[in-house]
């Protein structure tokens, strides 16, 4: 990776997101992304502002497992299966539930789903010290449907979306897997590559490629 795993680190601890490119010939978008571990309602203020896109919150598939959650795909088959279609660029979505934390009013305004992200930081974060602890703070906490929606990375040997880049590149930093991200939009469609490499260069944001993540965690 052209970008020292400790500095990646650094960046999202303080705070601070990066942007990742997907590949070229899939959906060629950039991410904004966050470490859930360090998000504010500043945090959701930028995703919504200069992002644009859907505001998701990602996790690992162990994670998800673990606190019982599946992907919506498999309920959509079961429930709905003339809804079932696969996007353009092939993969099933990485889409779970959507979640309120039962302390948010409404859920959607900024400081609201920036709580949201940080019970489910803290949930996914005490799976390590006691899943049974864990998946009952979950069913305790959280309701739905709501603001926040949960993406469950596939991996990357399965899917190559931002879900699994990003969950991929959280645990290759030695962080939880733990991340909020949303697609950078442009005017009508979404942000070119080279307007978002010079965004990050104008903020002093790093930016990533898909094909280094894989290259590096893959190897």
């Amino acid at each position: 990776m052209l970008v020292p795993k400790g500095e990646i680190r650094n960046n999202l601890e303080s705070g601070l997101p990066i942007l990742i490119y997907d590949f070229d010939g899939r959906e060629e978008e950039v991410d904004m992304v966050f470490y859930a571990g360090a998000v504010s309602w500043k945090t959701i203020n930028i995703l919504r502002k200069d992002a644009g896109g859907l505001i998701c919150y990602v996790t690992g598939y162990t994670e998800a497992k673990k606190l019982g959650l599946t992907f919506m795909t498999e309920i959509v088959k079961e429930k709905y299966p003339q809804l079932y279609k696969r996007p353009p660029y092939g993969d099933e979505p990485a889409f779970a539930l959507w979640v309120n934390h039962v302390s948010t009013r409404t859920g959607i305004n900024d400081e609201d789903r920036a709580k949201t992200i940080n019970k489910l930081h803290e949930t996914v974060s005490t799976i390590k010290k006691d899943e049974n602890e864990a998946r009952q703070k979950f069913y305790n906490e959280f309701y739905a449907p709501g603001h926040v929606p949960i993406l469950i990375s596939r991996g990357l040997k399965n899917r190559k979306g931002h879900t699994e880049l990003t969950s991929s590149l959280l645990e290759y930093i030695g962080l939880e897997i733990s991340g909020v991200i949303a697609e950078m939009l442009g005017d009508g469609k979404s942000l070119p590559k080279d307007k978002a490499l010079l965004y990050a260069k104008n903020n002093g944001f790093l930016f990533i490629e898909g094909k280094e993540i894989v290259m590096e965690v893959m190897k």
